[in-house]
């Protein structure tokens, strides 16, 4: 029997690099899991992926108020309730102030943070019910702050407030907590590190970086939000976990 035996998880991004890897461990830890992704092609995939009868999959955007409304509503009517919400839907996207026009400035505000705070309004009611918890998926750039992807520090430094905001709003009932990876080897990490088309040799570059020479895992940050979610954590709210390789510890 898992941490999690028979257990009520919603995922949003869950589809892909560390949400994919959270709804694995969540799902081997006896979870009954719903996961949100952006298109039904990528929630058919990780469906058949898993092949698992505990889990279950919903297509939304949660940059749209009214999927992440829609998104809980039908994670609500499968799980019949809720104990966990994790938060992992976000975008990454490189750009200058200059080359942040409004679309790009709302498109990842509103997936980033507006997800996460709709998605987390909505399911408020049924998390103080369970006594349950949210895990926001924030970053090390919420931290500390970087040239060159200015709204997308914006929007994790906003998610680790939010965090705190609503941990104080939702007690006692519900525990509110965010994890904040430094760079992890994910597709959509690759992409936005890419140097000149080249991700490997960006990744590289990530690498070098750090302390420790290397990114981190997707299991690894799901195992952060596996602790963050279980009762070994029932004493912790209001915190954002920062798992970065060192890369905050010198600054």
């Amino acid at each position: 029997m898992g941490r999690f035996n028979e257990k009520k998880v919603l995922i949003t991004g869950g589809t892909r690099g560390i949400g994919k890897a959270t709804a694995e461990k969540f799902l081997a830890e006896g979870a009954h899991v719903v996961v949100s992704g952006r298109t039904q092609h990528s929630v058919d995939a990780v469906i058949e992926d898993f092949a698992c009868p505990g889990l279950f999959g919903v297509a939304g955007d949660v940059s749209l108020v009214e999927d992440c409304q829609r998104i809980v509503q039908t994670a609500l009517d499968w799980l019949q309730g809720l104990d966990v919400l994790v938060n992992s839907a976000g975008v990454f996207q490189p750009a200058s102030i200059e080359d942040t026009d409004e679309s790009v400035w709302r498109r990842i505000m509103d997936t980033n943070v507006g997800g996460s705070y709709f998605c987390s309004r909505a399911a408020s009611d049924a998390l103080r019910k369970n006594r349950g918890c949210i895990v926001h998926l924030g970053s090390e750039s919420g931290i500390n702050g970087y040239g060159g992807s200015t709204a997308y520090c914006a929007s994790k430094g906003a998610i680790v407030n939010l965090t705190r905001s609503m941990a104080m709003e939702l007690a006692p009932q519900v525990r509110v907590n965010s994890v904040c990876p430094g760079v992890v080897d994910t597709q959509m990490a690759r992409e936005g590190f890419a140097i000149e088309g080249d991700q490997d040799k960006g990744m590289q570059q990530q690498r070098q970086s750090y302390p420790l020479k290397r990114v981190a895992t997707a299991a690894e940050i799901a195992a952060a939000i596996m602790y963050l979610a279980s009762d070994d954590a029932r004493f912790i709210t209001g915190e954002s976990l920062v798992i970065d390789g060192g890369a905050t510890a010198g600054k």
